[in-house]
């Protein structure tokens, strides 16, 4: 008999950065079973994210967020982890190249380490742990859910290394060892490193070397966070009281207003000062006054605009249009004073604040560009690397991609499509390599899935296993008492308190003790079921029990970080949590996950630029697609477009992507489509349309569902647009300049006025895309005729990212800038055959009149109301107040629809450039593709099961069931499909005889929590 394996030489992708992007990167190629290499200098993965306290735009915890990812990524079978790595250099080319690696030695033995903080405490000078403001050490173990989860040491700076050997109780501290160097082979590189903070230091004039309460918005975040040095404890540096005026200065190292800074926007700025503006006031009182000094106010993401909205209007965070010049601290005075000129006003004003927060932006690190320089990648002159016009991932190197800073500034969304983008096309290069082997390689031999044991006819026999999570239980509740109290339970058996319960030595004596003591039910008392429930599960299945004999008491989130400072109470509620879930799991009982084959076909709604480049990514990666276009024509609203800012020809690409799509033997475009009805489940839905000029209908069966649907140009009825031939939106302008070059060569005066229809009542987030379309048709319009004069009125200039650059090109041109506000706009009439257009010029303090030979209107894009309000009912999905599709998660999950197996991208999400649809078009290919790797659909056992002895035939559970899944079947009884039940329970809390259970939940179990809670009372 012959066995076959995969071949580990060069069938995997090297990730380089291990932040949130590189995360993003290996799980999703991880998840379609790709082999993948994740390296990281530092001592454990995360990057910048790990500092933060909140994320924008719902102000949610980051770590609560980021922590499902960083377990996930920790155990997946196809991601090998190396941290306090780097590359030295790589060499070869695309599907065989081949990197020098190098690990720095931790001294501490990763199998061992329970990361329970002795060493800290007793060597605090050598064991590295706390980020932030702590300067003492570079980090290591940041926050509490590290991964690796493991300390690091600095044995430079240990001076009695045999003593700190001796504290560690698990043994793991290993003073000889050497690191090691390494090559790997691989088929293709993602360089996702990250970006680094831009320094204040040396800038005088902002005080941030001399004056303590003059910190950065990292140092600031590190404050705001409960694992942060002060404990979460909003205080001065200068002296421990908490402020009650704070500054913040946008634009710190970028836009090339400082020494070394860059040239670009850093892009999330200025909604991380509105974030921590909010949050300050939200947590320590409505009393303390914050005031964001600002040039233009860049909220330009999904639903952003309504965030700085809130930020007014809710928080009453002030906003001055302003830059003050610098930040002194008199002589005797504690309070800072910053001198600045207001709009309109040549006035200098002088404002105190307790602290000041410097907004500082990214630049790329200089290890960054010597790893760059190695690789050979063109780069900009800002530093960051030159990629392809129309794909944001592809560097100048075949093979090697890009995603998340280090392509440039940007905000986590963004950097998870991009993330999701570069494993599509990393994981495209890959070409698996089978090779026969024989019965005596032990290489080859699979090792065999340990068997479930049977254990229906047990006595319940409980293992308790309590975890103290470093300092995050065990700072509040002594564990040793909770476990010997624990012993004093029904049934309890074993009871033992871990350190870490998720780290390797730690479950591998679980599974021991479950072996030796023949345990049938584990209750673990330790993190949320969230973020480790699968994980213990999974160890569950190697010891041979049923995975569902398991309950996990969440002491850390609902007992310990509720009561930090209340011991006993903590410790009394952490004993009725592991009290209650002893009861539940003596009531739980062994499940069968339910499994249905995968459908391997994708179905794509949308034929513009990005339903055709997903359609040909997964096309390409072998997979049937179905591409339904409503019009009878493919591409959407590229179409209508002629050049990118950066100067890329749009209808040559176009042309070429629709003849790809049509030679594609795996794509079947289906125009004039007409969505009308859906069912099914994630792996096996079921789409019904209408085809043709009959409307015939057609079904179309598919395990996958893009939705790529687009947006509408808006056109709204303002400053004479439709009532004058010279005035029209920026595409009409970039058509006129490209069509009637002759009459535009004659104009003198041309007008441009932005967020006509975007940032109102009726559409009030910002298009994204207006400003860069006003940028970029000044700068050809100045081509054509470059002694017109071009004004652009505008609210807020928002050329994030390196469209900076052609914002800065444009006002060196000539082309004026004028601010208006929502309370004085611009006026138009026309006179004459020109357009006068009024407004008040800030600057001058007048009202100043242009005759304009033509007004273009920036009128950007609004969601197709009627398309997605009817695929939104067809397909249950949940839309944004503005008509666009709600993702599953605005952070880490852009692209994926609340409804597993549908995915979104493009303008259906919402307003973006054509680059940006083209990422998310690969994010959602590279999505879709975890799931298309699969064979077998896991339903998991939450299904709604029925009792037919007790059943009434009442008819309830049918009404009730949102997804029409319970019928009367022929023998009278109600029956719910356990492959299309969702497990929402309602059926279940609907049910008048109690004939219906939801497995994992049901009433036995849970209320046997609620009989262990409260004192029994005899009647």
């Amino acid at each position: 008999m012959q066995n076959t394996k995969r071949l580990q030489t060069n069938d995997k992708v090297l990730v380089i950065g291990g932040g949130l992007g590189g995360i993003r990167t290996a799980l999703d190629l991880a998840e379609a079973e790709k082999d993948v290499i994740l390296v990281d200098k530092a001592p454990a993965i995360g990057g910048l994210m790990t500092q933060l306290d909140r994320t924008f735009p719902t102000n949610n915890c980051d770590l609560c967020t980021l922590a499902p990812n960083l377990s996930e990524s920790g155990r997946q079978q196809h991601i090998q982890l190396l941290a306090m790595t780097e590359v030295l250099g790589v060499n070869g080319d695309k599907g065989n190249f081949t990197a020098r690696l190098k690990t720095v030695p931790r001294y501490i033995n990763l199998d061992k380490c329970t990361a329970c903080g002795e060493c800290h405490k007793a060597f605090p000078e050598c064991v590295r742990f706390n980020p932030g403001l702590d300067h003492r050490a570079p980090t290591c173990m940041r926050y509490p859910q590290a991964t690796p989860q493991a300390f690091s040491i600095d044995l430079d700076k240990c001076k009695d290394v045999e003593a700190l050997m001796k504290i560690c109780p698990a043994g793991a501290i290993n003073p000889d060892d050497m690191g090691f160097d390494r090559e790997v082979k691989c088929s293709s590189i993602v360089l996702s490193p990250g970006a680094q903070v831009f320094d204040p230091s040396g800038l005088d004039y902002l005080g941030y070397d001399t004056m303590p309460d003059v910190v950065t918005s990292l140092e600031y975040e590190r404050i705001l966070s409960a694992s942060g040095p002060t404990m979460g404890k909003l205080v001065r540096p200068s002296n421990g009281e908490q402020p009650k005026k704070v500054a913040w200065l946008q634009c710190i190292g970028s836009r090339g207003l400082q020494k070394g800074a860059g040239p670009y926007c850093s892009s999330a700025c200025c909604m991380f000062a509105l974030k921590e503006a909010m949050v300050t006031r939200e947590r320590f009182g409505d009393d303390i006054e914050t005031t964001i000094f600002y040039m233009d106010m860049r909220t330009f993401g999904k639903d952003y605009e309504m965030y700085l909205q809130r930020a007014q209007k809710e928080f009453g965070v002030n906003l001055i249009h302003a830059r003050p010049h610098s930040i002194t601290q008199p002589e005797g005075e504690t309070q800072l004073e910053l001198t600045y000129t207001n709009d309109g006003t040549v006035k200098q004003i002088i404002e105190k604040f307790d602290m000041v927060v410097l907004s500082t932006g990214f630049k790329v690190a200089e290890d960054t560009k010597k790893l760059a320089a190695e690789l050979g990648l063109e780069m900009h002159a800002d530093s960051f690397p030159v990629t392809d016009g129309f794909n944001a991932q592809a560097t100048s190197v075949p093979g090697v991609y890009v995603s998340g800073l280090f392509e440039s500034p940007k905000d986590i969304p963004e950097t998870m499509v991009q993330a999701s983008a570069a494993a599509c096309l990393a994981g495209a290069d890959i070409v698996p390599i089978e090779i026969e082997h024989s019965d005596d390689d032990e290489e080859a031999i699979l090792e065999e899935p340990v068997r479930e044991r049977d254990v229906s006819g047990e006595e319940p026999k409980v293992g308790v296993f309590i975890c103290d999570c470093g300092e995050n239980i065990g700072n509040a509740v002594d564990v040793e008492a909770l476990a010997e109290y624990t012993l004093t339970l029904g049934n309890v058996a074993v009871a033992k308190a871990l350190g870490h319960g998720c780290a390797r030595e730690s479950m591998k004596f679980m599974k021991e003790a479950i072996v030796e003591e023949q345990l049938n039910r584990i209750v673990i008392g330790g993190c949320s079921p969230r973020t480790h429930q699968e994980k213990f599960q999974d160890m569950l299945k190697e010891a041979g029990l049923n995975k569902y004999l398991l309950e996990i008491a969440n002491i850390r989130e609902q007992a310990t970080w509720v009561h930090p400072n209340e011991p006993e109470k903590a410790t009394t509620k952490a004993k009725e949590l592991i009290k209650m879930s002893v009861g539940a799991v003596l009531q739980a009982q062994p499940l069968i996950d339910h499994s249905l084959p995968m459908n391997k076909d994708v179905l794509v709604i949308g034929g513009g630029v990005t339903g055709m480049t997903s359609a040909l990514e997964l096309a390409r990666q072998g997979s049937k697609v179905y591409l339904v276009e409503q019009t009878a024509e493919l591409g959407g609203n590229a179409r209508n477009l002629l050049k990118t800012i950066e100067g890329d020809d749009v209808p040559t690409f176009l042309a070429s992507l629709v003849e790809q799509v049509k030679e594609s033997e795996n794509i079947e475009v289906i125009t004039g489509g007409i969505i009308v009805d859906h069912s099914g489940m994630p792996g096996m839905f079921k789409t019904g349309m209408q085809v043709g000029k009959q409307l015939m209908y057609r079904q179309i069966e598919h395990g996958v569902t893009i939705l790529a649907t687009g947006a509408k140009a808006n056109r709204p009825d303002s400053y004479l647009l439709g009532q004058s031939d010279k005035v029209g939106n920026q595409l009409d302008l970039a058509r006129a300049i490209a069509e009637k070059s002759d009459d535009v060569k004659k104009w003198d005066n041309v007008v441009m006025i932005q967020c006509v229809g975007s940032r109102v009542e009726d559409n009030p987030n910002c298009s994204r895309i207006c400003c860069q379309a006003a940028v970029k048709n000044a700068l050809a319009l100045l081509k054509v005729t470059p002694e017109a004069r071009v004004f652009i009125l505008y609210r807020d200039m928002r050329t994030y990212g390196r469209q900076e650059e052609y914002y800065q090109e444009a006002r060196s041109k000539g082309v004026i800038f004028v601010r208006y506000t929502t309370d004085n706009p611009p006026t138009v009439e026309e006179v004459n055959g020109l357009i006068d257009v009024s407004y008040d010029d800030p600057i001058i303090g007048a009202r100043v009149t242009i005759s304009s030979d033509y007004l273009a209107l920036s009128t950007g894009l609004i969601a197709d109301h009627d398309g997605t309000e009817e695929l939104a009912k067809i397909f249950k999905l949940p839309l944004t107040h503005d008509g666009y599709f709600m993702e599953d998660h605005i952070k880490l999950r852009p692209v994926d629809m609340p409804v597993p197996g549908v995915y979104v991208a493009g303008a259906a999400h919402s307003p973006k450039l054509i680059r940006e649809s083209l990422s998310q078009a690969r994010a959602v290919a590279s999505r879709a593709a975890t799931m298309l790797a699969r064979d077998e659909i896991n339903l998991g056992a939450r299904v709604a099961r029925v009792d037919k002895n007790k059943c009434a035939t009442c008819l309830i559970c049918v009404r009730a069931c949102p997804f029409d899944i319970p019928f009367i079947n022929a023998d009278r009884y109600s029956e719910i499909d356990p492959a299309k039940c969702h497990g929402c329970g309602a059926c279940v809390s609907e049910c008048p005889a109690k004939a219906i259970q939801l497995m994992e939940f049901e009433d036995d179990r849970i209320l046997a929590k609620l009989e262990e809670l409260f004192d029994k009372v005899e009647a």
